[in-house]
This record gives structure tokens, sequence and C-alpha cells, in this order.
């Protein structure tokens, strides 16, 4: 447990202690239960957890398996090699480690355990969480040194979460990651309000009984209906880190938080059930050998008579 007198949050290391024991989410930095005067942003959006990988049942009781069983902010890498690898040949998680590639589609998560998790070491201070973890592999020629740091930063109500990854092997890594925000703002996630700094276009239509989509707004007007997703792609931002500028409010609560990046946005996703509401921008890491990439995240929470969030509401 973490805290800066504002906020306080909970961070669960990798290891014995972990929260999340699969393979498709970075282990280092689960972030879970941030709470600001009262308001809990990040809490259990499912009802129980199973091992059988067979069950993938999204509606009522929601279960959630090992592949998704996690909540809070989370961050996920596409894997890197997977094609190059061939059928039992080695590619990389970044996050995770070195796996077998088992089938034809990257998409499917591998299979536990991992063939190489590489060194991890964590620490915590009264405020803060820091990860490292080291892969070597030279059967596959993918090595890294990757660092992240979860801060409350202090006399702030503001969480960031910086990372540093240095490519330490002989290939280059070319990925993609993305911070899985899941958000418990408000059950339904009616009176939502997300606000963007650019004209969102959603790829597929959203529902205009639950949620409409303004200039720069997507405002939830009922909600979720118990097992129904309402989600889509997201077109409209820039090359610009400026694009990477977010809010989401309870309009009836007033309790929101503002999601910044420091790099451009490549892709966004938005994802809502009944029990969350999650943007997923997504940026990108090319690391030839020897090279090394800074990125990270900024949040801002704001409550009932707050000034506005970093002058943005």
């Amino acid at each position: 447990e973490i805290g800066n007198g504002l906020l306080t949050a909970k961070v669960y290391p990798p290891g014995e202690n972990e929260l999340y024991s699969g393979t498709r989410f970075d282990h280092a930095g689960v972030v879970f239960h941030v709470t600001y005067r009262g308001q809990d942003y990040d809490t259990y959006w499912f009802d129980r957890f199973v091992t059988d990988p067979a069950v993938t049942a999204k509606q009522p009781p929601y279960v959630e398996t090992s592949c998704c069983a996690v909540s809070g902010p989370v961050e996920e890498f596409a894997a890197v090699g997977f094609d190059e690898a061939g059928m039992g040949g080695r590619f990389l998680k970044p996050g995770i480690g070195i796996f077998t590639r088992d089938n034809d589609d990257p998409a499917r998560f591998p299979t536990l355990p991992a063939l190489n998790e590489g060194g991890r070491t964590f620490r915590a201070t009264r405020n803060s969480a820091h990860f490292v973890q080291t892969i070597d592999d030279p059967k596959s020629g993918y090595g890294y040194h990757y660092e992240k740091t979860v801060t409350l930063v202090p006399g702030k109500a503001q969480m960031t979460i910086s990372h540093v990854m240095t490519n330490t092997g002989s290939k280059p890594i070319d990925t993609t990651v993305y911070c899985h925000n899941f958000l418990t703002l408000s059950p339904g996630n009616e009176h939502l309000v997300i606000t963007a700094p650019f004209t969102i276009r959603p790829r597929k239509p959203l529902d205009p009984k639950i949620a409409r989509v303004g200039a720069r707004t997507i405002r939830y007007i009922a909600p979720v209906p118990s097992g129904q997703t309402v989600m889509s792609l997201i077109d409209g931002y820039g090359p610009s880190a400026r694009d990477y500028d977010f809010t989401v409010t309870n309009t009836m609560t007033g309790f929101g938080q503002r999601i910044r990046g420091d790099q451009p946005i490549v892709k966004i996703n938005m994802w809502s059930i009944d029990r969350t509401y999650s943007l997923e921008p997504y940026v990108a890491i090319s690391l030839k050998p020897g090279e090394t990439k800074r990125w990270t995240y900024t949040y801002d929470y704001f409550g009932p008579g707050d000034r506005q969030a970093g002058g943005k509401l």
C-alpha cells in the first residue's frame, strides 16, 4: 500500500503476492484501489476467477480466467518475433518473458509457464513502487532491461507511471504497449463523459441508446445493460503527444480522472461493460540493440468542488 496524504493505492509486486499471474498483461505495477476522497477508481469488475481457459463467459455473473483477471491501470505489450519464430520457435512478450510459439494466432495468449521470465526486483517507499525486470535469452536473441515506477506525487492528487526500457539483446524490439485503464467511477457507466483534445470518430457506431458521440466527447446517457459491451476503435488523433490527453468524469458525482501520456498515440480502443470503463491508448516502441525508450503516463484525480484538474475538465 502506498499513499501521499491525498491518494492511496495498492500496487502488487510480481511473485508470491502478485494479483495477476496470467500471460497477457505486464506483471510489473498492477495498480489497484486507487482511492481519492473515498472514491475507489479501480476495483474488481468480475465476480469470480476460474483456472479453466475454456471458460470465457462475459455474461453475469462475470467470470474471468488467468488471461484477464486483473483490474486497475495495467499494461500489455504486443508479442515480438512471433512470425519469425515459426512453430516451436521462441518469441518475446515484453513484461512477461520468452515463450514457445504453439499456434498460428498471435492474439492467443501463450500457455503458462514462460520459458524464461528473467530476473525481477521490487522495492517500495511510502508513496512509490519500483519494478525491474531483466531478460537475457541468447537462444532467441532477445533481451532487455526494463524499469517501471509508480509514484503518488507528493502534495498532489496525481499518480505517474514511468518506464525505461533498454534493448540488451542482439535483435530489435518492435512492439506497441497500451494501458488498460479499468475505471469504476459509475455503476453501469451512466453519467460518464469522456473528453478528448481532438474530434472523436468511432470506427463503428456506438449504441445511441447508451452512448452519444459529440465533437470531442462521448457521453453515456443510460446504463450499459448487464451482459452488453460498448466498444470501438477510435480515430481522430494526430501525430502529436498533445492528443494523449483525456478526461473521464462522472457528471452525477463530480469525480473524475485526467489521463495523459508523453508519447504520440498510434491506436486507441474504448471498451466498456456495466462494471467498468476503459480507454486504451497505444504507443509504439522501436528499439535497436543498445537503444533506450522512456515513456510516462500521468493521472490527475478530482472530485466535487475541486479546481479543474491540470486546467482541464
